[in-house]
């Protein structure tokens, strides 16, 4: 009999759904489960050099929690630079940004993310001499909430060429003023025009911020992360600096990275085989990523019909959408996964009947395509999902993401009744038999996934409205939750088969807890702190 180098004993242990629940302790030996049972049968895994870690009974050992949807650079950057979440105008913002930039005197650049007009008194989009007054001298840009607008003062402007003759790009807009001058607004894809400078970062910087984001994951009890990579017209991929980080060991999660769905396929595959020889298989290459749509909040989500505040606009896709089936395709035929930003019913449909026709056109790959986002969805579309195999990747925290009240919540308003109705559709997608795979999109939302399956199970904002919560048909329960961080997501990377359950042979992902989540109130699963985080058979976090 083998004997473990670690054993966790004492715990309730939640193995996956489905699976048996009475077992008393879990054996490890190297990075795998080696043995998993009741009271008094962990004697024989153990030795002299076995290291037994004991917990009481209110503790809770489940797989390693798995974020299928972050921005890691992003959110590394949320966690150096100005947090403007709580800014109750732009004037506000802008005097938090300023007083931010005092903080890093050595650095050119003035970022900061998190704003959001939405829960300012006027709601107006905000313009570059309200950050003028306050920082002149040095070029800012700071991200909204949703990370598809940036708001920037005029040295940023004139450092990136921006000026009233500047064109908009691509799937992007310049929002400029009655003289036609740029009021220092950028909507989509407008803003790379921006951030190519602004994330003009060194190695060193990047290292940085890769470690900022991953021990804020530990905490969490985060093992694994899908990290979205191409954003809006920049490349945040930074692939040599993984490389490096993963030959010393430093990853101390799993990252998976997207690359960009029109990148050359010939290059992909050369990184992915790189990361492959050149680390110890925590940093992975699996699948490519694009946007079809942007967001509500400023329009540009597409929808099969017109918003309701805004006849004659239903947004636009920010695709070529030949291009689009084209690449589709050409990903498909070479075993790489697409996942597809959708955020309206209009960009989820193009993104389900592009996935068809590519199956369709070669059955025989297998791949597992995700949709990204799905806030807004046409009930014919929702059997979809299981007829063609295509994983619903949502993130739970969206459903309040950047409105504290209720009040401040666009959706209802734009959309109407009737699409109201299908918004966050969670419960519809998983009784129609979507597998959903949850994560969170920070920074869009800070990635807390306690937090995350508290607003799946009660969908109301921060000021506890609506009271039942919002659509409270699309509630889930707690192991509905679990399952989508857990099992749900190691679907959505393909590798059920060594990761998602707490099960002999499986790779040792293990996050415990300091309370049973299967037992205990929403408001309390908010709270929940992490006791330990195991990591290929590692500890690489002690609460």
């Amino acid at each position: 009999m083998n004997k473990a180098d670690m054993v966790l004993i004492g715990a309730s242990i939640y193995c996956g759904k489905g699976l048996p629940s009475n077992k008393d302790f879990i054996a490890i030996k190297g990075n795998k489960i080696i043995g998993i049972g009741e009271l008094g049968e962990e004697e024989k895994y153990i030795s002299d050099s076995t290291n037994i870690i004991k917990f009481n009974k209110e503790s809770f050992i489940l797989p390693g929690l798995h974020d299928n949807h972050i921005h890691l650079i992003q959110a590394g950057m949320y966690d150096k630079y100005a947090d403007l979440t709580f800014a109750a105008s732009q004037e506000e913002a802008a005097n938090m940004a300023a007083k931010f930039a005092e903080k890093i005197p050595d650095e050119n650049w003035v970022i900061g993310f998190g704003w959001s007009r939405m829960s300012w008194g006027n709601k107006e989009i905000p313009n570059k001499q309200t950050l003028d007054k306050v920082l002149p001298d040095r070029p800012v840009f700071l991200l909204d909430s949703e990370l598809h607008g940036a708001w920037v003062n005029s040295k940023a402007l004139e450092l990136c060429g921006i000026n009233r003759h500047t064109e908009n790009p691509e799937f992007g807009r310049i929002d400029k003023d009655i003289n036609n001058e740029p009021t220092g607004y950028l909507y989509e894809t407008a803003l790379s025009m921006v951030g190519k400078q602004a994330f003009h970062f060194s190695s060193e910087i990047i290292e940085d911020l890769i470690t900022r984001y991953i021990n804020i994951a530990i905490k969490w009890g985060i093992t694994s992360v899908s990290d979205m990579t191409p954003y809006l017209g920049l490349n945040l991929a930074y692939e040599d600096t993984y490389y490096k980080m993963d030959h010393q060991g430093l990853l101390k999660i799993r990252v998976n990275a997207a690359r960009d769905l029109f990148e050359d396929i010939d290059n992909i595959i050369n990184i992915r085989q790189k990361a492959k020889e050149s680390g110890t298989g925590m940093y992975k290459v699996p699948y490519v990523k694009q946007f079809i749509d942007g967001v509500v909040a400023n329009y540009t989500a597409l929808l099969l019909e017109d918003y309701c505040t805004k006849s004659g606009e239903k947004g636009k896709s920010l695709l070529n959408l030949l291009k689009l089936d084209e690449a589709v395709k050409k990903a498909h035929n070479n075993g790489f996964p697409v996942r597809l930003h959708a955020v309206g019913d209009g960009a989820v449909r193009i993104a389900l009947d592009t996935f068809e026709r590519a199956i369709k056109e070669n059955p025989i790959v297998k791949n597992r395509h995700q949709i990204e986002h799905i806030e807004c969805i046409n009930p014919k579309d929702i059997s979809r999902f299981k007829d063609l195999n295509v994983i619903a990747s949502v993130q739970p925290e969206h459903i309040i993401s950047g409105v504290p009240t209720f009040d401040d919540n666009c959706y209802p308003e734009f959309l109407g009744e009737e699409r109201d109705k299908l918004t966050w559709a969670f419960k519809s997608l998983k009784d129609n038999g979507a597998i959903l795979a949850f994560g969170s999109d920070a920074p869009v939302v800070p990635g807390n996934p306690f937090y995350g399956m508290y607003v799946g199970m009660t969908r109301v904002h921060p000021d506890g409205n609506p009271v039942n919560g919002w659509n409270p048909q699309e509630k889930l329960c707690i192991e509905d939750l679990i399952h989508g961080y857990t099992y749900g997501a190691a679907i959505a990377e393909m590798r059920e088969e060594e990761l998602g359950t707490l099960e002999i042979g499986k790779l040792a992902d293990i996050t415990v807890t300091d309370r049973n989540l299967l037992k205990i109130t929403p408001e309390e699963i908010k709270e929940t702190k992490v006791l330990l985080t195991i990591v290929d058979g590692k500890i690489v976090y002690e609460g």
